[in-house]
């Protein structure tokens, strides 16, 4: 019996899903998984027995592994979805916005 997206376990021999181990938050499971998996950077999962992690939003970032929510993009910086790192607004252009979402957001000089 294979263990449900969002659950795991080591053993073989298991004969009800309530004997495999619910994924922690910033973590996830595939249907069959013998271990949970960190969320990747640019993701996340703030609930437990997940199958699957959620990229970012535009405007937010994840530079860790493992986390269970997103950071706000820095200012002077935007975060498409699913970044991993607010990246500088262009040469001449700026922002003290903390939401950007794509490069053509920042405001020229």
């Amino acid at each position: 019996l294979p263990c449900e997206a969002g659950t795991f376990s080591t053993a073989t021999d298991l004969t009800a899903a309530s004997e495999c181990t619910d994924a922690s938050p910033g973590h996830f499971a595939t249907t069959g998984s013998t271990q949970q998996t960190a969320c990747a950077k640019g993701s996340y999962t703030n609930e437990a027995k997940q199958g699957e992690c959620t990229p970012c939003a535009g405007g937010t970032y994840q530079d860790a592994e493992a986390q269970t929510a997103c950071k706000p993009c820095e200012q002077g910086s935007y975060c498409a979805a699913g970044a991993a790192a607010a990246l500088p607004c262009e040469a001449g252009s700026y922002s003290s916005a903390t939401d950007l979402s794509d490069a053509s957001e920042c405001t020229d000089a």
